[in-house]
């Protein structure tokens, strides 16, 4: 559910904004592209979360000016990698711009939660 994710980052914006860096980009005053970065104290790493692009804007560099935009706060603010879960359309993407993978993640799924 895309409105109860972007409620959970509203939130977590207003609670912890010193944690959380929303960006987007525009044209002719629409959003045409968006994605989240989040920072986590203590480690070694940050994280890109929910990166998307208009269809009409896709090919352009769009995603991968926010990428290289939300790497570089992640790099400012003394963090060394990026936990990023690359759907096979961002990871070209991510190649491109030098990120080379390190490790991979497996879900699990609570017992007794939902499915």
């Amino acid at each position: 559910d895309q409105a109860a994710v972007g409620r959970a980052v509203l939130s977590g914006l207003a609670r912890r904004p010193s944690l959380i860096a929303a960006v987007l980009a525009e044209a002719d005053g629409r959003t045409i592209s968006s994605g989240r970065l989040e920072f986590h104290p203590g480690t070694d790493f940050a994280s890109l979360w929910g990166g998307g692009t208009v269809a009409a804007w896709r090919g352009r560099g769009v995603f991968r000016s926010l990428v290289a935009y939300r790497a570089a706060l992640a790099r400012e603010r003394g963090f060394r990698y990026l936990q990023v879960d690359a759907t096979p359309d961002s990871r070209p993407i991510l190649q491109r711009l030098g990120f080379v993978e390190i490790a991979t993640t497996t879900a699990y799924q609570i017992p007794g939660a939902p499915e």
